[in-house]
């Protein structure tokens, strides 16, 4: 495997690594030319927020992800369903060049009546 800066890696390369948050909060940021301190300075949270979300740490609050997530112009939607991890929508999959969902997530069972 060779080994790259973070900031040359693909967005693909980084879902792979880190996952699609961290991808995706990474492709955006650097689409719109800032820095992680200046994304951090815009949404009210300190650079090491948004460097824990490009590096895939999940001990950071909700709050702090809306808040970064909003400031890129992209938000958060739950669904019904587990999923093991993070997952792109087909629109930003295709933007970042991520593998979008096959599916979408399975809602609850249906109740076949006699």
């Amino acid at each position: 495997m060779t080994l790259q800066r973070q900031s040359r890696q693909s967005a693909a390369q980084r879902a792979q690594e880190r996952g699609d948050l961290a991808a995706i909060v990474a492709a955006r940021r650097q689409e719109l030319g800032l820095s992680q301190t200046e994304l951090g300075d815009l949404a009210g949270v300190s650079y090491r927020i948004v460097h824990h979300l490009e590096s895939g740490r999940a001990d950071t609050s909700l709050k702090r992800v809306i808040a970064v997530l909003e400031t890129l112009g992209l938000h958060l939607t739950i669904e019904r369903g587990a999923a093991p991890d993070v997952r792109a929508g087909h629109d930003v999959a295709t933007q970042f060049g991520l593998e979008a969902d096959a599916a979408p997530p399975a809602g609850p069972p249906n109740k076949e009546t006699p």
